[in-house]
């Protein structure tokens, strides 16, 4: 099949146009599926330009139908409870808190590197641990949002295994010419 139509591109440009939306659909299962249907609208539209078999766009759009609301909603919904508390930062990341966490690194570096039962002797350590102190919040946002992520490149991943089983759907009727089938007299 055209790769501009198979299964992994199509569910990346619905998830694409359900995260444009996410904080205020999120929660709702009715606007979900709603606006995964404002997404194939597009792409069957340019179906159509194409004049590909109908059959295999048929398919497809029930299958992106009955899995991806249910699929994105499940990633979303937790993902947006905890991008509104800010990813649970202490103060969300301000530059007190911050300097707070640069200070606590200096003492536990300079802690690990005073105890004589921990092998770490290195003078640096402390700064290095202090370093790290300021990017903790950078980190931990980053984090969540990769690990995200990962779960909406999964959806169309698994999305994209259904390929083999979509292609198998078109007849070869489907793709002849108008007019062509009728021709071995």
């Amino acid at each position: 099949m055209n790769a501009e139509f198979s299964a992994q591109t199509v569910t990346l440009e619905v998830l694409a146009h359900l995260e444009r939306r996410r904080p205020a659909i999120a929660a709702d299962e009715a606007r979900i599926r709603a606006e995964v249907d404002a997404a194939l609208v597009a792409v069957e539209r340019a179906y159509a330009e194409a004049a590909l078999p109908p059959s295999y766009l048929q398919a497809l759009t029930t299958e992106i139908r009955d899995s991806v609301p249910a699929r994105w909603r499940a990633c979303a919904e937790p993902y947006t409870a905890l991008e509104r508390r800010e990813f649970g930062l202490w103060r969300g990341g301000d530059p007190v808190a911050r300097l707070t966490y640069v200070l606590v690194g200096l003492m536990v570096g300079s802690l690990i590197v005073a105890a004589p039962f921990i092998p770490i002797w290195e003078k640096w350590f402390p700064f290095a641990l202090a370093i790290l102190g300021w990017w903790i919040p950078t980190l931990q946002t980053t984090w969540h949002r990769r690990r995200y992520a990962r779960a909406l490149g999964e959806i169309a991943h698994e999305l994209g295994r259904a390929q083999p089983r979509l292609d198998d759907v078109v007849r070869t009727e489907e793709l002849l010419l108008p007019g062509r089938g009728d021709d071995h007299e």
